[in-house]
């Protein structure tokens, strides 16, 4: 008999529990234990799933986002540096269309001989640079489309550079505005004039220009009212102001428009020194008309009745500190014109009735726009036109003509008195030296402006110790770019 058969049963019954137990506990730990684990098994798995998931789409948004603006930038100051040399090339076909107006009057002298009777002033082809230079700005017909309805042969375009090498393919197109700057009123230190004269010439193109001699102004309510730093300014006020800003010495001027004289006295750094930050008055040259917010009495309303009535438009300004003080009649603005007129002759109907000088500009503009030509080829013509004479090609006589001699359209006119007939004469003039040219390119969404003011006169040399003359394309006097 073996020993298993013969070991009591006391001995061998625990064992048997021992498996039944272990039997038991392994088959309740498959029935219950291993599908749980599984489960949480399965759901850690996709938690990290998740944030992988998660994680990898939050770096491709960023790196999108990164390259998208990377990309952008890029193609922004790629348009910008075209853009800048679109205005680049406008303001340098401008200064070659400048220095070609001699040969293009040669070419118009015949038809204008036929109009006028006499030669040709110099011509303000300045003006016509926008129109004459757009095949090199855009090609004929970039970004047009006949209007709706219109027949497609009569909104099509002469396309005669579409072919030309390099002007097939323009990136952008530029806009180019230009204006003499004697078609202003100076209000710098003349080039031509010093002293007492300087500033009495100033200081009645000034007065005349703000309505002093009209009586009422419309300009009154401007010289009314506190400005931003709480003082009551006049227009002698202001005038005086302006000129104790460039001239040399540190008395205060004073203008009386009645006596036509400016005398000095006292510290002209007084009113200045009471600000709440003082400063002290420049005593020199104007170098921008942005220089003009530091003179007492001009804010926001004087600038934009005066200055700038419409921002960043060169042909709306009425004032500039680049001009000589002789104004070109061809060019100037019909109030330039009247204030240059009355600072000599401020006695005049034309100058004290606001009615007869609305008549002036009125007329003077209706006839710009009809007949877009200069009519006076010399100063002298322009003073035979205030007063009224000339023969039958003149302005004058041909208005009176087209609208009768009695018509309530047609301002009196004035008499120059032959002691100021010279210096009238000599404070017009009708050609222009000093252009500014405005270039605004134009490529995508950017936009570079170009601001240049060019002197093209012959009489020009260069500062000491230099030696030379005036360049075929002209000089810059300011040069500016945004």
């Amino acid at each position: 008999m073996s020993a298993a058969t013969t070991m009591p049963a006391s001995q061998r019954a625990p064992r048997r529990r021992l498996r039944l137990v272990g039997s038991a506990g392994s088959r309740r730990h498959g029935r219950h234990a291993s599908p749980e684990r599984g489960k949480r098994q399965r759901g850690i798995a996709l938690v990290v799933a998740i944030t992988t998931v998660a994680i990898l789409s939050a770096m491709l948004a960023e790196m999108h986002e990164a390259t998208s603006t990377a990309f952008a930038v890029s193609m922004a100051e790629r348009d910008r540096l075209q853009a800048e040399y679109m205005a680049d090339s406008g303001l340098d076909l401008t200064r070659l269309l400048v220095a070609g107006e001699p040969r293009i009057r040669q070419l118009v002298t015949p038809m204008y001989q036929m109009l006028i009777g006499r030669p040709p002033p110099t011509l303000p082809v300045w003006n016509l640079a926008d129109s004459i230079l757009a095949p090199f700005c855009h090609r004929p017909g970039m970004g047009q489309s006949p209007a709706e309805g219109e027949d497609a042969q009569e909104g099509a375009t002469f396309d005669a550079f579409s072919s030309a090498q390099g002007l097939q393919d323009l990136p952008g197109t530029c806009t180019i505005v230009s204006v003499a700057e004697n078609s202003k009123i100076n209000i710098n230190d003349p080039l031509y004039l010093d002293g007492d004269r300087a500033r009495r010439s100033i200081a009645m193109q000034l007065f005349a220009l703000m309505g002093g001699y009209q009586s009422p102004s419309p300009y009154d309510p401007l010289f009314q009212s506190e400005d931003a730093d709480g003082q009551f300014t006049s227009r002698q006020d202001v005038v005086s102001s302006i000129l104790d800003w460039w001239d040399p010495d540190t008395e205060r001027s004073s203008f009386d428009p009645g006596a036509a004289t400016v005398t000095s006295a006292g510290s002209e750094d007084d009113l200045y020194q009471r600000l709440d930050e003082p400063y002290k008055i420049k005593n020199a040259p104007f170098d921008s008309l942005e220089e003009l917010r530091l003179v007492r009495g001009i804010g926001d309303d004087f600038s934009a009745t005066f200055v700038e009535p419409q921002p960043h438009d060169p042909v709306s300004r009425v004032l500039t500190i680049y001009g000589s003080g002789a104004v070109n009649p061809n060019e100037a603005p019909p109030a330039v014109l009247l204030a240059r007129v009355c600072s000599y002759v401020d006695d005049q109907p034309l100058c004290t009735d606001p009615g007869e000088a609305a008549k002036f500009i009125q007329l003077l503009s209706t006839v710009r726009a009809m007949i877009p030509i200069p009519f006076f080829t010399r100063s002298a013509d322009f003073l035979t036109f205030l007063e009224g004479r000339g023969g039958a090609q003149d302005l004058y006589p041909m208005l009176v003509g087209y609208l009768g001699p009695d018509s309530p359209l047609l301002f009196r006119p004035i008499t120059v008195p032959a002691d100021k007939r010279r210096d009238m004469e000599g404070s017009f003039v009708t050609g222009a030296r000093i252009i500014d040219v405005q270039v605004t390119g134009q490529v995508g969404r950017s936009s570079v402006t170009l601001d240049a003011i060019l002197n093209f006169h012959d009489r020009w040399t260069p500062p000491p110790p230099n030696a030379g003359r005036m360049p075929g394309l002209g000089i810059f006097h300011h040069f500016r770019i945004d």
